[in-house]
């Protein structure tokens, strides 16, 4: 079930349908919004349920996203849509001659299978003088007993992934995000930023170290992923750069946030105060023009560069958009689609 095929009428019921696996259908959810194709058959299934051709088009872009998509279609498989019903569940029965192992579902066509392991007499007996003697013995003994029937059934204990509470987040995801059409939807539109600011120059993306995205991990350039940048002005003298680039790994990212803030010219003054922001969050200014953020949200490494005068003393929208562009680098690696909007005082 590599590419997920065999699943695909179990997601395509469970999106339409609900019923008990609708935490996962939410997931699966989210991640077809996030394509155009996706987002439309999805629209167009849900508002006619019934209607053949719009289930047969989900059908396709369901299909599409576990073929194009390995990892996720593998997480998939870990959930209540690629396993049984009725997962398989070992229990230990003892009596004065027995020990009984039961397997399987007690709602299964057949009902659960039963190992019966029979001892005589006096073994029993002898069970019954060592479990006066010591009964931690006893529990240590149905403790090996089960953890072999575990194994033996091919049960991995703590190997599923599970979904986080309220929400499409999952923890296998924060999901690198690897294509730059995703890393360039991080970077606000003209309807994300405050009024009269427009559009410099960009949106510009690619991939690895390419283009505008110099390599910020020299000893390992192969974990930056992705890049994108786009510069917005406002009253022609005031000017905001923003740049997005994405790694393997958060501990890589953070690796990067160390790099670049030594590579970053100017100075941390306190002339600018920058408040929290992600996981990790610094400013250096350059004279009383120019401030840049740099914030670290997983593995995404955000740089927000004001220029104009006063910037680097009162940085009246450095805040705001390191808040901005943090927000939606959060919900692209949630699986969404990137839309939070600039956050003003006034708004």
């Amino acid at each position: 079930m590599g590419d997920g095929r065999g699943m695909v009428p179990d997601v395509v019921e469970a999106l339409l349908a609900g019923g008990p696996h609708q935490a996962v259908a939410d997931v699966v959810r989210a991640r077809l919004r996030m394509v155009p194709e996706g987002a439309r058959a999805l629209a167009t299934a849900e508002a006619s349920p019934k209607d053949v051709q719009a289930r047969a088009q989900l059908t396709a872009a369901v299909a599409h996203l576990l073929a194009s998509d390995e990892a996720f279609a593998q997480y998939l498989a870990t959930t209540e849509l690629g396993r049984p019903a009725d997962p398989s569940t070992v229990q230990l029965r003892t009596g004065p001659s027995t020990v009984q192992l039961r397997t399987g579902a007690e709602s299964s066509p057949t009902g659960p299978s039963t190992v019966q392991l029979r001892v005589g007499p006096a073994e029993a007996r002898a069970r019954a003088l060592a479990a006066r003697r010591s009964s931690a013995g006893i529990v240590v003994a149905l403790v090996l007993v089960l953890i072999a029937a575990l194994v033996a059934l091919g049960i991995h204990l703590g190997s599923r992934p599970l979904l986080k509470p309220g929400g499409p987040d999952l923890a296998h995801a924060a999901q690198p995000l690897r294509d730059p059409a995703l890393v360039q939807g991080v970077l606000p539109d003209a309807r994300a930023m405050p009024s009269g600011w427009q559009v410099r120059s960009g949106p510009e993306s690619g991939s690895g170290t390419d283009g505008k995205a110099p390599c910020l991990l020299p000893d390992s350039c192969d974990q930056q992923l992705a890049y994108a940048t786009e510069r917005f002005g406002a009253a022609e003298i005031q000017t905001v750069e923003f740049t997005v680039v994405t790694f393997a790994s958060p501990e890589a990212a953070g690796r990067a946030f160390g790099t670049t803030l030594d590579r970053t010219a100017g100075e941390d003054s306190g002339a600018v105060t920058l408040p929290r922001i992600g996981d990790q969050s610094a400013v250096r200014t350059r004279g009383a023009t120019s401030a840049v953020a740099l914030v670290r949200v997983g593995g995404v490494l955000l740089l927000v560069h004001d220029d104009g005068p006063g910037a680097a003393v009162t940085a009246p929208w450095l805040t705001v958009f390191a808040r901005l562009l943090a927000e939606r680098a959060q919900q692209a690696q949630d699986g969404r689609t990137p839309d939070a909007a600039a956050r003003t005082t006034s708004s």
